[in-house]
């Protein structure tokens, strides 16, 4: 059996950064999970999305993937998240968007 090696990245939406950074860097896992998502948060980015349809994710989402995307680029690891909240399409697309701001392929 092949072993995967997973790490907690946030357990609620306003989580520090600071822990899933370290363990994208030094925590040799596979994947890297931000579990963001609670009957508030939804709520929250329902209301976002009503004002701007560009919106509704979770507003943490880019200063995240800014901070650890880079490394877990580098080392393969995937990340997992539910910070789509309300609108998981436009979080994917910010998430790209700055995937290729930080030169991935």
């Amino acid at each position: 059996m092949k072993t995967i090696r997973i790490g907690s990245g946030a357990g609620y939406a306003g989580d520090r950064i600071e822990p899933a950074l370290e363990l994208a860097q030094k925590g040799d896992i596979n994947y890297l999970v931000f579990e963001c998502l609670a009957e508030r948060t939804i709520a929250i980015g329902q209301k976002q999305k009503q004002q701007n349809p560009e919106k509704g994710y979770n507003e943490l989402l880019a200063d995240r993937m800014y901070a650890v995307l880079p490394t877990c680029l580098e080392k393969g690891i995937k990340i997992i998240t539910n910070m789509g909240s309300a609108n998981p399409t436009a979080a994917g697309q910010r998430v790209l968007e700055i995937a290729k701001e930080l030169g991935a392929k």
